[in-house]
């Protein structure tokens, strides 16, 4: 319609078309076109000029704040006071809690509690001050900002990280926070209208966490915009940071759509197995498993290590009565007995010996890394010897067992996380009382955090630590749990694990 408005008003002057009007007509068909065929952007840039400067308020809340990454663990029954630990601030008149976390923080605990409006409590586990039994935390605290527990109850959070003040955040905690290159979207800026140009990396992660929004986002014009993953901006935009491209951070803020995990309430349960051979990603497993059902995941070792970062049901008798999925790396044959239904986690067993002599050679942590010179050792064959046959005794025990399962790969789990945990709550559904609600939103926020605490880095040894007579019982292993899988008609291709068996020089 415009082109036509101004053909006739140079039609109408001399009814002849001008040069100069042909020239101005070619000119606005240019940018027009161009306008239609990069509509996006266009608008994206339009949107990204209206955006404001950091205010006077918000530096000082980003210098002065404490920035603490903190996962709620729940409001609970508060132990009576005399029970308590000792390191308690009561009668605080300006009590918040990001003061708490920083308090707590800086004395090294692992968890910090809020009760009563104005009482800090710090402590290594939460049974130390409080008693797992669920109630309301409603009182405000009395620094004006947020709820700080009841009379008596306590409002308990989880310490992930050191907390720190001040503008500049630390390069240590800024690259950890990296999520990848994403696709650039106008409708994630829409959905979310927090935004401020010119500012780093680091400030534009601290500015969205005093926003408590769990996503900070940079386009290439460094405007900076604060969101969370929706259905239409997700892990699906991700795109190699060759092209143009926005950059997507964690912040230190929870999302609530999938950090809110609990209890079941006592009762005795169908259980799931999630039976895996010792460093097959178990650990990780649960941390995707609880964010997608909300629902805390048990085990029948009792790890202190893992019950304080945050596995509430880890202790055994909290696991028997309050959740139906359990770990179990299956060192007895009889084991399938006390359980339902199993979910396998299968992963190449040279590469999962290598995981599991890492965490026992540094004395039982889940991430550590040990030198390749242990794996040279007496001590590593010693490993070997006393684990090597459970890979197979595994698979044989579940698949025999007469009991549903599912079988995922781990390199599946690894190569898409999201999927492999779908498939995986789809069993649950099916073999226990987990319903997920708002499954949808759950995954969204869960493929913000896909690695958790507990996910170990993969370990490349410049030397292959496995002898000949290793090898061959190992490879035998595989040939025999192929054999059986076919022979069972088990809906499962397992992988070429084998390694190749050099002849030694004479």
């Amino acid at each position: 319609m415009k082109t036509n408005l101004m053909m006739l008003k140079c039609w109408n002057r001399r009814k002849t078309l001008s040069i100069i009007c042909i020239l101005a007509m070619l000119v606005w068909y240019k940018g027009y076109s161009a306008f239609i065929a990069t509509s996006q952007d266009s608008i994206l840039s339009m949107h990204i000029e209206r955006r404001n400067e950091l205010t006077e308020l918000e530096l000082y809340q980003m210098k002065t704040n404490f920035h603490c990454e903190v996962k709620t663990v729940g409001c609970f029954q508060s132990k009576k006071a005399d029970e308590e630990p000792t390191l308690t601030l009561t009668n605080f008149n300006l009590l918040t809690p990001s003061w708490c976390f920083s308090f707590c923080s800086s004395r090294s605990a692992n968890y910090a509690g809020l009760k009563s409006g104005d009482t800090c409590i710090c402590g290594q586990e939460v049974t130390q001050f409080a008693q797992i039994q669920y109630t309301n935390c409603q009182i405000p605290c009395s620094g004006g900002t947020g709820t700080c527990g009841g009379g008596d109850a306590v409002q308990v959070f989880r310490i992930v990280s050191p907390c720190f003040t001040g503008h500049r955040i630390p390069k240590t905690v800024e690259t950890p926070r990296w999520l990848g290159c994403f696709s650039p979207f106008l409708k994630f800026a829409v959905d979310n209208s927090i935004h401020r140009k010119n500012l780093s990396a680091g400030d534009c992660i601290l500015f969205c966490n005093i926003q408590e929004l769990p996503l900070a986002t940079l386009d290439d014009r460094n405007s900076c915009m604060c969101g969370r993953f929706n259905e239409r901006f997700n892990l699906t935009s991700k795109i190699d940071c060759t092209q143009r491209h926005w950059k997507v951070y964690r912040t230190f803020s929870e999302d609530a759509r999938c950090d809110n995990i609990r209890l079941l309430p006592p009762a005795n349960y169908s259980q799931t197995i999630l039976a895996t051979f010792p460093g097959s990603g178990n650990t990780w497993t649960r941390h995707l498993l609880e964010r997608a059902t909300g629902i805390y995941t048990g085990s029948v070792y009792g790890d202190k290590l893992l019950y304080k970062s945050g596995f509430l049901a880890e202790l055994p008798e909290i696991s028997k009565v309050r959740s139906v999925v359990v770990k179990d790396h299956m060192l007895d044959k009889n084991t399938m007995t006390s359980y339902q239904s199993a979910i396998v986690i299968i992963r190449n067993p040279y590469d999962a010996m290598i995981a599991d002599f890492n965490r026992f050679a540094s004395d039982g942590h889940h991430t550590a890394v040990v030198s390749e010179k242990r794996f040279q050792s007496k001590e590593f064959d010693d490993h070997f010897k006393r684990i090597s046959h459970v890979w197979f005794n595994l698979i044989r025990n579940v698949v025999t067992s007469g009991k549903p399962f599912i079988i995922i790969e781990f390199g599946k789990l690894v190569n898409d996380p999201i999927a492999t945990t779908l498939k995986m709550v789809e069993f649950l559904q099916k073999h226990t009382v987990i319903s997920p609600d708002h499954l949808q939103q759950r995954i969204l926020c869960l493929s913000q955090q896909l690695n958790g605490e507990h996910k170990r880095k993969i370990q490349k040894l410049t030397i292959d630590p496995f002898t000949k007579v290793m090898k061959q019982k190992v490879n035998h292993d595989v040939g025999e749990a192929r054999k059986l899988l076919n022979e069972r008609s088990v809906d499962f291709l397992l992988p070429k694990y084998e390694r190749e068996i050099l002849q030694e020089l004479v």
